[in-house]
C-alpha cells in the first residue's frame, strides 16, 4: 500500500440493480478498460467489487490518502461502500469485474452464511490486491470464480456460490488472525459475533432512532464495554458507523430521484433537516441538493446503463 497526498476529491455513487435469483452480475471480456490517468472523483458501489486484471498497470485509489499497486495478473476485492478508482500506470489497466450483492447471495443458505454477509460492511484493513505468492487460497477461489462465469458449465451458479461462500470464509480468518492487533483469536471472534448482532439491528432500524445503550443491551454487554468492542473491530464509533451508514442509504434515495431531500432525511433516520444536511456535507463533501442536482445533470460517465445493451457496454470505464 502507498499514501498519497490528501486530496479533496468529490464523491460519486455507482448502484447496480441485482438479479433477486442470482445477485451476481459479471462483466468479462476485453471491454473494461481503464480511462482515467489523473482521478477527478472517487466512486463506490452497493455490492462488491471483484476485479481481474488482464493487462497493464496502474493504481487503486481508496479514500483520500491511500492507493495500492496493481499489475497484470492481479485481483482486487472492493467491499461495499468503499470509495475507490482505478488509475492507469504506463500502461491502461484492462479488467474483467464481478459484482455481488452479499446480502442477498449469502442469506439463502442460512446457518452461517445469514452473517457472512455484514462481514462486507465493517471497515477493515483487509487486502485491496490479491496476489498468489500473498494469499494463494483468496487467488484460487476468485480465479475459480471467473473460470465458472466464462466457461458456464451445468451447475455453474452453485459452484459459483460455493467458491464465494469459501472466499468470505477464508477472509474472515484473515481479519481474526492475520490482520490486527489483538491478543486472541478467539476474543476477537468473540467481540466480532457481538458486534454482528448490533449490524444487524442498525442495518434493519437505520431509519429509526437507535441509541447506542440500547445496541449494547441487544448484545447484552455493558455499553462501555459495547463501544470499546465496536471500535476494535469496526475502526470507528457506533453512532459514526450509524451516521455514515444512513448517509450511504441517502445517497441510493437521492440516486433514484423519487422523493424530496427533507422525505429522504426522514426515512433515513435524520431528526431535523438540518442535521442531515450537516452530516451528509460532512461525509459526502456536498450537499444533498449539489449531489442530486450533479448526478442529474452531469452526464452518466463510466457506469452500465444496461449490460444487455451494446450501446452502453463499452463505455463502462473505471
Amino acid at each position: 500500500m502507498q499514501k498519497r497526498s490528501s486530496v479533496y476529491l468529490p464523491l460519486r455513487y455507482r448502484p447496480y440493480n441485482f438479479p433477486a435469483s442470482f445477485p451476481v452480475l459479471a462483466f468479462l471480456g476485453d471491454y473494461w478498460v481503464n480511462g482515467v490517468s489523473v482521478p477527478e472523483f472517487l466512486h463506490f458501489h452497493n455490492g462488491i467489487e471483484i476485479g481481474r486484471c488482464l493487462g497493464g498497470s496502474g493504481r487503486i485509489c481508496c479514500g483520500e490518502t491511500e492507493s495500492y499497486p496493481y499489475s497484470a495478473g492481479d485481483y482486487s476485492i472492493l467491499f461495499p461502500q468503499i470509495p475507490h478508482i482505478a488509475v492507469n500506470g504506463s500502461e491502461p489497466g484492462i479488467w474483467e469485474y464481478l459484482y455481488v450483492e452479499p446480502r442477498l447471495f449469502l442469506q439463502e443458505d442460512g446457518n452461517d452464511c445469514d452473517t457472512l454477509w455484514q462481514f462486507f460492511y465493517i471497515p477493515q484493513k483487509l487486502p485491496v490486491i490479491i496476489r498468489k505468492e500473498q494469499y494463494p487460497l483468496l487467488h484460487f477461489y476468485i480465479s475459480r470464480i471467473f473460470q465458472e462465469f466464462h466457461e458456464k458449465k451445468t451447475m455453474y451458479r452453485r459452484m459459483v456460490h460455493g467458491l464465494f461462500v469459501a472466499l468470505c470464509a477464508e477472509m474472515n480468518r484473515l481479519t481474526l488472525t492475520g490482520h490486527t492487533e489483538s491478543s486472541s483469536t478467539e476474543n476477537l471472534a468473540s467481540a466480532h459475533f457481538y458486534i454482528r448482532t448490533a449490524l444487524t439491528y442498525i442495518y434493519e432500524h437505520y431509519s429509526e432512532a437507535i441509541s447506542i445503550r440500547e445496541l449494547s443491551a441487544r448484545c447484552c454487554i455493558s455499553e462501555s464495554h459495547f463501544r470499546r468492542l465496536f471500535r476494535q473491530v469496526v475502526g470507528i464509533s457506533p453512532l459514526e458507523y450509524i451516521q455514515h451508514y444512513r448517509i450511504r442509504r441517502a445517497c441510493h434515495l437521492i440516486y433514484l430521484n423519487q422523493e424530496p431531500i427533507n422525505i429522504i432525511a426522514q426515512q433515513t433516520g435524520f431528526r431535523s433537516l438540518s442535521s442531515f444536511n450537516r452530516q451528509f456535507r460532512q461525509y459526502m463533501h456536498n450537499s444533498p441538493t449539489g449531489y442530486r442536482r450533479e448526478h442529474l445533470h452531469e452526464p452518466m460517465r463510466n457506469e452500465v446503463l444496461s449490460y444487455e445493451d451494446s450501446a452502453t457496454r463499452h463505455i463502462f470505464q473505471i
